[in-house]
């Protein structure tokens, strides 16, 4: 008998099956059925999202850094290697109507600082800034204001500190501070009013550019001047040049190492204003004067070209020189200005609110007798007042005084000598004439746009107050009906009517002009254009314009019926409570050559002593000067070109 072998494979047993055997057996003993266990799906998800808000915030931030500020990192990192100095533009000339330069640009100096080169050591930084306060006469918190800022801090752009230095002062800062300083002095430009205060209300003055400025002219380098008032203010954009740039690069130490160019600068655009020049220093200094006479603590005066709207000459008295603004300095004279309780700095023709008084009553006879309220012939008798009995209670009666006994009046001698009776019979009614009434009142005012700003091209023009039942409940709450006495006081050019002295001179040249409203503009290029146009009789408008001749003639202004030429005008002397004392403004607007007007010319003086008297030797002045100076040299030009 064979023996049989069976030829059995050796295999290796791996020690992880003696541990799957052992758990395989520990399996069965605990009747588990399996030895693997899957990962939860919730722990996955958390996993998943942890990394992908990681990955989000990486790429947003390298999306911030390369993106939204990548242009600025790489301006920081070129500024490092490249510095550029702001090479100025001068600002447009500002020309009267025939051509006269009314401002000058002189080159000058200015300080600027530029926030990235400072020394970035604090104690280092303190000293280089006490020094330039010391040399320059500056106050340390106009930079501590600009380095409070953390973009300022890093900036790269030259920021103006002050203008018009001294030479003195910019010798004094090129032999004390370093190069590399963070400060510069640069050459530039300074603005110059050769007439001072005579035209400071029509030009205002350029300071550096403020916070506020920056936000309006992002587009401005931040060593820039702005104008801050007049026309610098309103045609900035015009005047304004456009900035230079000198491009060089440095080393780490700052040391030039190559100059890589310039960007040349423009110069801003001229203007040519409707200013007539020596009319405006003329009636400037007449206006002045009598101010200084009377000792009143202010005046406004304009004259407008009535066919065109054109302004000719804008007076506010007092006034400032604007050199002192642009420098800045003396500082005691701006504090002066600034702290003065007559406000040199207030434009009173545009900004300026005052009731018209009797200069509104041309307005109420052309309204009369559009409505047929009165026949301008008929004549009725003034003793001096006006007594209404109350109709509440018979024995309460109301008394309105007249300024003087006018007797027998018709239209044009009520507007000639002012009768204050006759325009509170046309107004609220007396006897068996009926009256406007409010409403038919208001329905002139603004048809004369007393209601509307008339949009001239300076800022700050203030809106006028033209009262009725509203506005009487709000400023008379305790009282707020309202009454027939009101509508007396408003037929008068009081009771609450406020308008601006430019308003009231509009409104004399609309009568000039026979019923049209040409908008008041300050510059040529402006077009003249009709604001509005009376819907009125001309036949009307004729007796109104007869009975303002009538003023000069045998009215409240005959001195002005020697001038040489034909004059027509209303006074005004508005009666207002002032410290508990009742006073009076004295107005006029008078327009001339009656005939052919070409000029309207209103001035107001505040509280003055003789009232409207006061302001009469002003316009005698003036127009004469005109006629001699501007008509009648204008004739006799012509006649010889005919000849």
């Amino acid at each position: 008998m064979k023996n049989f072998f069976i030829k059995r494979e050796k295999h290796l047993l791996d020690p992880e099956e003696v541990l799957l055997d052992k758990k395989a057996e520990e399996a069965r003993e605990k009747n588990l059925e399996r030895l693997e266990f899957p990962i939860s799906s919730f722990l996955i998800k958390a996993v998943f999202g942890v990394c992908l808000v990681l990955f989000s915030i990486i790429f947003l931030r390298l999306f911030y850094l390369q993106v939204v500020k990548g242009e600025d990192y790489q301006r920081r990192a070129e500024n490092n290697r490249t510095h550029y100095y702001i090479i100025s533009a001068p600002r447009g000339i500002i020309y009267d109507r025939y051509g006269e330069p009314l401002v000058f640009n002189s080159p000058s100096f200015s300080l600027v600082m530029v926030p990235l080169n400072l020394p970035k050591k604090e104690q280092e930084r303190a000293d280089i800034i006490k020094k330039i306060v010391d040399i320059f006469n500056i106050e340390k918190t106009e930079i501590d204001v600009l380095l409070k800022d953390y973009e300022t801090i890093y900036s790269f752009q030259p920021i103006l500190i002050k203008s018009n230095l001294d030479i003195e002062e910019v010798r004094r800062f090129e032999t004390t501070i370093k190069s590399n300083s963070g400060f510069s002095v640069i050459s530039d430009y300074s603005r110059h009013y050769p007439f001072e205060d005579a035209l400071a209300h029509i030009l205002g003055y350029i300071g550096k550019i403020s916070p506020e400025d920056i936000l309006k002219y992002k587009d401005y380098p931040l060593a820039s001047v702005v104008g801050k008032d007049g026309l610098e203010a309103y045609y900035e954009r015009t005047l304004q040049g456009k900035a230079g740039k000198r491009i060089i690069e440095v080393d780490a130490n700052f040391n030039i190492q190559k100059d890589l160019g310039s960007i040349e600068p423009k110069k801003g655009e001229d203007i040519i204003t409707t200013i007539d020049k020596d009319l405006q220093i003329v009636f400037y200094n007449t206006l002045k004067e009598r101010v200084e006479t009377l000792g009143v603590q202010g005046a406004a005066g304009i004259i407008l070209d009535t066919k065109t709207g054109e302004i000719l000459s804008l007076i506010s008295v007092p006034s400032f020189d604007p050199n002192v603004f642009t420098k800045g300095s003396p500082r005691e004279l701006i504090n002066q200005y600034l702290q003065s309780s007559s406000f040199p700095l207030f434009n009173r023709v545009i900004s300026g609110l005052y009731p018209p008084g009797s200069v509104i009553k041309p307005l109420m006879a052309l309204a009369a007798l559009e409505e047929n309220i009165i026949d301008p012939d008929r004549e009725i008798f003034t003793d001096g007042k006006i007594v209404i009995t109350s109709p509440y209670d018979p024995q309460q009666k109301y008394v309105f005084n007249d300024w003087k006994n006018h007797g027998w009046v018709d239209m044009r001698k009520a507007i000639a000598v002012s009768c204050n009776v006759y325009f509170w019979a046309v107004g609220g009614g007396w006897e068996e004439i009926s009256g406007l009434g409010l409403a038919k009142i208001k329905k002139y005012w603004l048809a004369f746009n007393l209601d509307k700003r008339l949009g001239i091209d300076l800022f700050g023009e203030a809106q006028s107050v033209l009262p009725d039942a509203q506005w009487l409940k709000k400023h008379r709450p305790d009282d707020p009906s309202w009454k027939l006495g009101d509508t007396y006081n408003i037929s008068i050019g009081e009771g609450g009517v406020i308008l601006t002295p430019l308003q009231m001179a509009a409104y004399i040249s609309t009568i000039a002009n026979d019923g049209i409203l040409m908008q008041p503009h300050l510059v040529k290029e402006t077009k003249n254009f009709e604001l509005a146009k009376l819907n009125v009789s001309q036949e009307n408008l004729k007796i109104v314009q007869e009975g303002m001749k009538e003023v000069i003639n045998s009215g409240t202004a005959i001195p002005l019926k020697y001038l040489s030429f034909q004059v027509a005008g209303k006074s005004g002397s508005p009666k207002f409570i002032s410290e508990g004392k009742e006073k009076y403004h004295a107005l006029f607007g008078a327009y001339a050559p009656y005939e052919d007007p070409k000029i309207t010319v209103f001035v107001l003086i505040e509280s003055p002593p003789s009232q409207v008297v006061a302001t009469l030797p002003i316009i005698e002045d003036v127009l004469q000067w005109y006629w001699d100076n501007r008509i009648n040299k204008q004739i006799i030009t012509n006649n010889e070109e005919y000849e």
